[in-house]
């Protein structure tokens, strides 16, 4: 539940969200492995496993505001209407043997750390 204003109060669905945190190896251009996001993206979407994405950002090292210790530098975000659509996503991409795993499997080979967190609001 959600509470907006005084007075107000409003209930809506909870999201899920992800929060990738990657390096990319060195190898791997910041281009193609945009690419292979979108792509990724695109067929989740397609077949209904993921609701909203955010881009592909960079880090930006604020010195007050960035206190991760760490030398991840590339982000994004996927938003799952629910916990069960996050679980069907994560089925599929691990799963199958559709475009979608195929292309999360490239993506994992563009790794050379990374980290997820999720969290729902």
């Amino acid at each position: 539940m959600s509470i907006g204003g005084s007075h107000h109060f409003y209930v809506r669905l909870a999201m899920v969200h992800l929060l990738s945190a990657v390096k990319l190896k060195p190898s791997v251009t910041a281009a193609t492995f945009a690419e292979t996001v979108r792509q990724l993206f695109a067929s989740l979407e397609q077949q209904q496993l993921l609701s909203t994405t955010g881009p592909v950002g960079k880090r930006f090292p604020h010195p007050i505001m960035d206190t991760d210790q760490s030398d991840l530098d590339t982000f994004f975000v996927m938003s799952f209407e629910s916990r069960a659509q996050l679980e069907e996503a994560v089925t599929h991409m691990t799963g199958s043997k559709d475009l979608s795993s195929e292309t999360h499997r490239q993506l994992w080979d563009q790794l050379d750390s990374y980290r997820f967190t999720c969290w729902e609001d």
